[in-house]
């Protein structure tokens, strides 16, 4: 049972961080490059929503996985947000050209 929407923001910082296993610096920091905005209460303190949270695994999986600095992640987001089929498209492109390398260039067949 769900007590808020994806978009209310209820994690502070130091939550999304320990649910992210990352340090509440990071966070910071990729506040400052222009990767995320939380919401901010009254009191200036950063409360993060649950797509908050799906953003910042997507980023973390681009640092750790892909090797992807701060600079490329924020290019990739962007065309992400511009257009959601982006990495569908990747995905299919990357298919063809397996099957296309998978051919015999004579006959043309598998």
């Amino acid at each position: 049972m769900k007590l808020h929407g994806p978009d209310e923001p209820v994690y502070t910082i130091s939550v999304a961080a320990r649910l992210l296993g990352v340090k509440a610096q990071m966070l910071r920091i990729l506040e400052r490059e222009g990767l995320l905005q939380p919401a901010r209460t009254e009191a200036n303190i950063r409360l993060y929503s649950e797509n908050d949270l799906l953003r910042l695994k997507r980023i973390c999986f681009l640092v750790r996985e892909e090797g992807v600095n701060l600079a490329g992640v924020k290019m990739i987001l962007d065309m992400e947000s511009r257009d959601g089929n982006v990495s569908i498209r990747y995905s299919r492109m990357q298919s063809r050209t397996a099957r296309d390398a998978s051919r015999d260039p004579e006959t043309g067949e598998d």
